[in-house]
Parts: C-alpha cells; sequence; structure tokens
C-alpha cells in the first residue's frame, strides 16, 4: 500500500513539474491582440508588430490575412482563448471563435511586440 501510494505521489509531482505555465506577458499580448480582432482593429494588431514583422506583412497584407487566410467575418468574434503549449519561446493557443475553433501561434520579441504570427483557421 505504501508503495502504491509513493508511486502516486512521484507520478504526480512529475507531471506537475513538467506544466506549462503562460508567461505574463503573452497573455497580455494575446488579450490585447482578442479585443483588437472582436473590434475589426486590424490597424492596432498591425501596429503590435515589431519593425521586422512589419516589412514582411505591411498593413495591406494584414488586412487581407485577416479578411481572406482567417476569413474573420465567418469565423465571427472571439469568444475564449486557451493556452496549448509552450515551442520553445512562442506559446501555441487554441482559440475559440463564434463559428469554429481554430490554432494561432505567437512569438514575441524583448520589446513584447509580435516577431511571429501564425493562425489556422479551422479545417472545412
Amino acid at each position: 500500500m505504501k508503495r502504491i501510494i509513493l508511486v502516486a505521489l512521484a507520478i504526480l509531482s512529475f507531471s506537475i513539474s513538467f506544466a506549462q505555465t503562460e508567461l505574463a506577458n503573452y497573455k497580455e499580448v494575446v488579450s490585447n491582440f482578442q479585443n483588437n480582432y472582436n473590434n475589426g482593429d486590424f490597424v492596432s494588431i498591425y501596429n503590435m508588430l515589431n519593425a521586422n514583422f512589419q516589412k514582411t506583412l505591411t498593413l495591406e497584407k494584414t488586412k487581407e490575412f485577416f479578411k481572406t487566410s482567417v476569413n474573420a467575418e465567418a469565423l465571427g468574434k472571439i469568444r475564449a482563448v486557451e493556452l496549448k503549449e509552450i515551442i520553445r519561446t512562442g506559446h501555441s493557443y487554441k482559440i475559440s471563435f463564434e463559428n469554429g475553433v481554430g490554432e494561432a501561434f505567437f512569438l514575441l520579441d524583448d520589446n513584447n511586440k509580435i516577431s511571429g504570427l501564425q493562425m489556422y483557421p479551422p479545417k472545412q
């Protein structure tokens, strides 16, 4: 009986030690992203990108990305964002929209600007 309890405690402590905790800076940036997305304010989302990322994803490309690739109008507003996993220094999230569930990956720079963003809308 003592062995079973010790094994159970060992397994529990091992799994807790590897639990991933969302970093506060990511939580704040993702919350701001959600607010801007839900308000249809893609200019503010563009302003959340770092200067290097803005060179690649211009304001017009940002607007087009959310219109066609993400299909923001059809998905509706973001209802919930849940951390899935931390991959190196980036955070992967499950995003629940009004009309589906997708995924997003955020990578922040040292100034908490988005230096990488990938969004995967629900599969048809």
